[in-house]
């Protein structure tokens, strides 16, 4: 049974600090997540809040304080849930062991529904036994990205030419540059296409520029790139959007990036498997291979309310076989269906042009 963190349960996630796997390879790089604080600001803030972090309870049978914990970042204006957070985590292939967390997972998208979520995704290293249990959960691979780094730290660069913050009336041109360098199915996958059934969100929001330092560069009258920028005082993590007719400028581009991340911790910085032009220039520059990370998600399903159908009125309605679609009825013989009994009543539905549809 999978429940919401409660009072009950600060315990528990005393008693596993340390003991689980931070999601996404972004926040576990970043080190922005602290499980317990973000457990007890959740619980004494409650909605509405943008971007909170709920905290749910796995309880097993013969287990009544509950043996596991995970946390999800919500995201309304995406409507999505994005778990971050699993804890205990063994490290195993063997499926038996992560049993009780595809059971919780499961239970975890049902919520989501529940709560007006669309979707429910994931960030983890590819092919581990995290990867497996959301796949036994019924999440799917929707993504791929190299993860890049810069060692050692940034110094004080030149100023930057290139690129420019990103500004509100940015915010159609980036779409455009999104629906040009995203293919449809990550786009989907990600909440972007469309906000659901709610008002719409504002574009910059969607995709997520608000939650970073954000800049782009100048094609034309369009955008040629977008550079998104993510600072602790660990690292500083880059995501990239490079237009396909900008591929010449991509070294510029990169060696921009680095100037505005400039001074400043380690440089991290992922590409997604739709943006692989960009490795070459990654390692000319001297970035270092770190790992591969997959994005999974799973959408949910929600009871909606459905209006009552408008009810045809016929003709006339008689007890006999009924005609076949279509079928002449004036000046010609109708051809019988099965017969139908007393309690039957056959509706016929006449049109000007002299021919009937029969229904029952």
């Amino acid at each position: 049974m999978t429940r919401p963190f409660g009072l009950r349960d600060v315990g528990l996630l005393w008693a596993l600090r340390g003991q689980g796997i931070t999601l996404d390879m972004q926040r576990a790089i970043l080190g922005m997540l602290q499980p317990l604080p973000a457990a007890l600001t959740a619980l004494l803030l409650p909605p509405p809040r943008p971007g909170g972090t709920l905290t749910f309870v796995g309880q097993d049978e013969g287990e009544p304080q509950g043996g596991r914990f995970l946390q999800v970042l919500t995201c309304p204006a995406r409507q999505e849930w994005q778990v971050i957070h699993l804890a205990p985590w063994v490290q195993s292939e063997d499926l038996a062991v992560s049993a009780g967390w595809v059971a919780m997972l499961e239970d975890l998208c049902v919520l989501a529904g529940q709560q007006g979520a669309l979707r429910v995704r994931a960030g983890m290293p590819a092919g581990g036994s995290e990867e497996d249990a959301f796949r036994q959960a019924g999440f799917t691979v929707y993504a791929r990205e190299e993860v890049y780094q810069l060692a050692g730290p940034l110094t004080r660069a030149e100023r930057i030419d290139a690129l420019r913050p990103v500004a509100q009336s940015d915010a159609w041109p980036l779409t455009q540059l999104v629906g040009q360098v995203v293919p449809s199915p990550v786009q989907h996958a990600e909440g972007m296409i469309s906000a659901g059934a709610a008002a719409p969100a504002p574009i910059l929001t969607r995709l997520g520029v608000s939650h970073e330092q954000g800049y782009v560069a100048d094609r034309g009258t369009d955008l040629g790139a977008y550079v998104g920028l993510s600072r602790t005082g660990r690292a500083t993590w880059a995501r990239i959007l490079l237009h396909p007719e900008m591929r010449k400028e991509a070294p510029v581009v990169m060696h921009q990036l680095v100037r505005a991340a400039s001074p400043g911790p380690t440089l991290y910085c992922a590409v997604r498997d739709y943006q692989a032009g960009l490795r070459g220039v990654l390692a000319g520059m001297g970035f270092e291979f770190v790992g591969v990370q997959v994005w999974l998600v799973k959408h949910t399903a929600r009871p909606i309310e459905c209006r009552s159908l408008l009810h045809l009125v016929a003709y006339d309605k008689r007890g006999e076989p009924v005609t076949t679609p279509l079928h002449p009825v004036n000046g010609e013989a109708t051809v019988a269906c099965l017969g139908l009994a007393r309690e039957h009543c056959v509706y016929e539905y006449r049109r000007r042009d002299g021919y009937a549809v029969g229904s029952n």
